[in-house]
C-alpha cells in the first residue's frame, strides 16, 4: 500500500512541477550546484574559464536562469502550415500524373508535370523543415532601429 501511495504522489508531484506549481526551490538549488560546478570548472588546470566545457555550461545556465525568470531568449519559428498542406498533396499529385504519363514509356509532355512536382514537394518540404523567418527578421529591424 506504501508502495502505492508512493507512486501516486510522484506521478502528481511530476505533474505539478511541469506546470510549474511545485519544485522552483529545487530548480534554484540545481543553479546553485551548477554555479559551484563551473567554479570548480575555471579554477581547473585541465578546463579553465575558455574552455568549450565552461563555456557550455555558462550557456546552459544563463539558459535556465532565463527560462526561470520568464524572458524568452530565442523565439519558437512558425511552420506555415497552410503552405504545407497546399504544396505537398499539389506536388503528390503532379508527381502521380508524371508517373502515370512515364509509365508505358518515356514521354517529353512528362517533364511539365514532373518540374511542378519538383517545385511543389521542394517548396513545401523546405517550408516545413526551415519555418518561417520573418517574424525574426522584424525584431531584429525593430531592435537595430
Amino acid at each position: 500500500m506504501e508502495a502505492l501511495v508512493n507512486a501516486v504522489s510522484e506521478f502528481l508531484a511530476a505533474i505539478f512541477a511541469r506546470f510549474g506549481y511545485v519544485g522552483r526551490a529545487r530548480r534554484r538549488a540545481h543553479i546553485r550546484e551548477d554555479l559551484a560546478l563551473l567554479d570548480d570548472i575555471r579554477k581547473s588546470d585541465a578546463y579553465g574559464a575558455q574552455s568549450q566545457t565552461a563555456v557550455y555550461l555558462h550557456d546552459h545556465i544563463n539558459r535556465e536562469v532565463a527560462h526561470y525568470s520568464g524572458i524568452e531568449l530565442k523565439h519558437k519559428r512558425k511552420i506555415p502550415w497552410g503552405t504545407v498542406i497546399l504544396s505537398i498533396p499539389i506536388g503528390l499529385i503532379f508527381a502521380f500524373w508524371t508517373y502515370k504519363i512515364v509509365d508505358d514509356g518515356f514521354s517529353w509532355l512528362s517533364l511539365f508535370p514532373g518540374t511542378a512536382a519538383a517545385f511543389f514537394l521542394i517548396g513545401g518540404f523546405g517550408v516545413l523543415l526551415t519555418g518561417d523567418d520573418s517574424e525574426q527578421q522584424e525584431d531584429q529591424d525593430e531592435a537595430s532601429s
